[in-house]
């Protein structure tokens, strides 16, 4: 445990010096909290009585998690590893498992730093209904999201060998995610093909758990959901393990 704690304290340092990912997980969700929410904030959503401010919100907090997963977590693990970092720390008592739980906790730290800001802004903006059990079931909804997602990010890292086929990698993946999970637009607009396309992506399955708990529904109303979030998690983890590599 002493040698994990270590370890994330080294890691935190590196990631506060980090600028581009404090970019990506601190200001760009509010520019696209801003953006949309002054063009659709106060329209009807898709549930009588909500606005499409009060989905946008989880569904960005859930955006957050995909960013840390894929660009954050995924390239500096690529980093690590082309500097030399990580072959250091194999002659170390570090283990493996050390290595990836000190960088999902930075991507939590960073997660949970993004949800706070998402919450504030909207609520000072929109005046979004925030309630005590609505932060606590979407809290536990975005933690559990991060097991698979940033265990995804883990195992796209052992594909790559540089901080630039990481990030293109992390782009084959992002964008899809974003555009078909119900992140940015409701899916009932695109065509019925699309729309059985996002059926296939797991992150459709964290954006409507996420906004559902969000806007009142009971947190075991979505076992589909959870389901499919624990299957991806198990299937995603074993990978991080597998493909994790020392050196490249």
């Amino acid at each position: 445990m002493n040698t994990y704690l270590k370890l994330a304290a080294f890691d935190f340092r590196l990631y506060l010096r980090d600028g581009l990912t404090l970019f990506w997980i601190l200001i760009y969700p509010i520019l696209m909290l801003l953006i949309f929410g002054q063009i659709f904030g106060n329209q009807p959503g898709a549930i009588e009585g909500t606005r499409y401010i009060d989905s946008y919100v989880p569904a960005l907090c859930v955006m957050n998690v995909l960013s840390v997963s894929v660009f954050t977590l995924q390239i500096n693990m690529v980093t690590y590893r082309g500097s030399g970092i990580l072959r250091r720390f194999r002659v170390t008592p570090v283990k493996k498992w050390n290595v990836l739980a000190s960088h999902a906790l930075q991507g939590v730290c960073l997660v949970l730093a993004g949800a706070a800001e998402i919450l504030i802004v909207s609520k000072l903006v929109w005046n979004i209904d925030v309630t005590a059990a609505g932060i606590a079931q979407l809290l536990v909804s975005i933690l559990f999201g991060c097991i698979g997602f940033f265990s995804l990010g883990f195992a796209l890292s052992g594909l790559s060998n540089s901080p630039g086929a990481a990030s293109g990698l992390a782009m084959i993946f992002f964008f899809p995610m974003l555009f078909l999970s119900g992140i940015t637009m409701p899916l009932d607009i695109f065509p019925t093909f699309l729309q059985h396309v996002s059926e296939w992506i797991p992150m459709t399955y964290f954006v409507n758990l996420a906004q559902g708990v969000w806007l009142g529904g009971s947190i075991f109303s979505f076992g589909l959901e959870w389901a499919v979030l624990a299957g991806f998690a198990v299937l995603c983890l074993a990978l991080a393990f597998l493909l994790f590599r020392w050196e490249s």
